[in-house]
C-alpha cells in the first residue's frame, strides 16, 4: 500500500495486535516502510536492529528453560529463521500494512516482523521487545515436537562418545496397525520404546534415554 492508506485508525489496529502502542508512531511507520516507496527513510536500519533483539529474546528463554547448548542453539536456529518469523508477521496482518511500491515480496514478511521488533525495542525498550516475542513467536511455536533423537546424539556428541544406536523391530499388532519396537544403547546403557511406526518408537527409545540423563 501508499503511505497515505496508512491511516491513523489501521495503525490503531494494528498497535492493537501488536500489544503495544508506540509513543513515537513515526517508529511504527518505518517499521513498515519496504525500501521500494522510500528513497531512504525505510525499515532496513530498524530490521538490522531487530534481528539481534529477537535473537537475544529467543536466547534468554532458551537460557532461562535449560537444556544442552547444542539443543539450545538448534531451537533459536528454528525459532528465528524465515518461516517462524513469516509466519509471525502474517498472523498480525503485517502484509496488509507494509508500504511499498508494489509487491513486496515473500522475504520482505520475515524483514518487516524484525523491523517491528527494531521499533518496539527502540521506542519502550528490551522488556517490551521481550514481551511482543514471547506473545506473537516463541508462543506461536515452542509447542512443535521435541527432536529428541538430533537431541540425544548431540548430547552424546558432546561428551564425545560413541553415537547412539537403535535396534528397531515389528513386535506385533494387526496388519493396518502394527506394533514396533526400539531399542537404543547410549553412553553403556539401554531404553526402549514402543510405537505405531518405527520412527515412533525411536522416539520413545530417545525420549527415555534423555529423561534418564536429566535432559
Amino acid at each position: 500500500m501508499r503511505i497515505e492508506e496508512l491511516s491513523s485508525a489501521r495503525l490503531r489496529a494494528l498497535e492493537g495486535r501488536l500489544g503495544y502502542a508506540f509513543r513515537d508512531g513515526r517508529l511504527l511507520v518505518r517499521a513498515l516502510t519496504h525500501a521500494s516507496a522510500s528513497g531512504g527513510d525505510n525499515y532496513e536500519e530498524l530490521e538490522f536492529l531487530g534481528d539481534s533483539v529477537v535473537q537475544l529474546c529467543v536466547t534468554a528463554w532458551l537460557y532461562k528453560k535449560g537444556g544442552t547448548e547444542g539443543a539450545m542453539t538448534a531451537e533459536r536456529q528454528r525459532l528465528v529463521s524465515h518461516e517462524p518469523l513469516k509466519q509471525a508477521a502474517a498472523e498480525l496482518g503485517l502484509h496488509g500494512c507494509m508500504i511499498s511500491e508494489g509487491p513486496a515480496g515473500e522475504k520482505a514478511l520475515s524483514s518487516v516482523y524484525e523491523s517491528v521488533c527494531g521499533a518496539i525495542y527502540a521506542d519502550g525498550g528490551f522488556a517490551e521487545a521481550e514481551k511482543f516475542v514471547a506473545r506473537t513467536l516463541l508462543a506461536a511455536h515452542v509447542s512443535a515436537p521435541r527432536n529428541v533423537k538430533g537431541e540425544l546424539q548431540e548430547y552424546v556428541q558432546e561428551l564425545h562418545e560413541k553415537l547412539p544406536e537403535y535396534d528397531t523391530r515389528r513386535t506385533g499388532g494387526a496388519s493396518d496397525k502394527p506394533v514396533f519396537e526400539s531399542r537404543v544403547s547410549v553412553l553403556g546403557r539401554t531404553f526402549s520404546g514402543s510405537g505405531g511406526s518405527k520412527a515412533e518408537a525411536e522416539k520413545r527409545a530417545a525420549a527415555e534415554a534423555l529423561k534418564a540423563f536429566g535432559r
